[in-house]
């Protein structure tokens, strides 16, 4: 019976071990160790790379508005959410690597879920 035991200790040991927060790829894009928004469509104009600090932001604090297209630069367990308005109320898109065509007035950093 302890053998038993044991042996249920060591797979439920092995597999917290072997658990991993999610992570999303880094897009060729943004390249600057953090997440970018874009003024134009597929990563063009001006590129604003973001804090990675967390909360809702309005993307006019970056010097453009709207932000037409997003990216990251590196990969860990969090993504960028987009929104439709300056309050982060309505979501557009969620950055896992990168949204080539988007509208947004907000974002913020959101656990990924995994």
């Amino acid at each position: 019976m302890r053998k038993i035991a044991l042996a249920g200790a060591v797979v439920v040991a092995a597999a917290l071990v072997g658990a991993t927060p999610a992570a999303a790829t880094v897009s060729p894009h943004c390249q600057d160790g953090g997440y970018c928004l874009f003024s134009g469509t597929n990563f063009t104009g001006t590129k604003a790379v973001l804090p990675t600090t967390r909360g809702c932001r309005a993307v006019s604090t970056l010097g453009f508005t709207p932000a037409r297209s997003a990216a990251r630069g590196y990969g860990d367990g969090y993504a960028l959410e987009l929104y439709s308005d300056t309050s982060c109320t309505t979501s557009v898109a969620t950055v896992f690597d990168e949204v080539p065509d988007t509208n947004a007035r907000s974002y913020a950093l959101i656990p990924i879920p995994g």
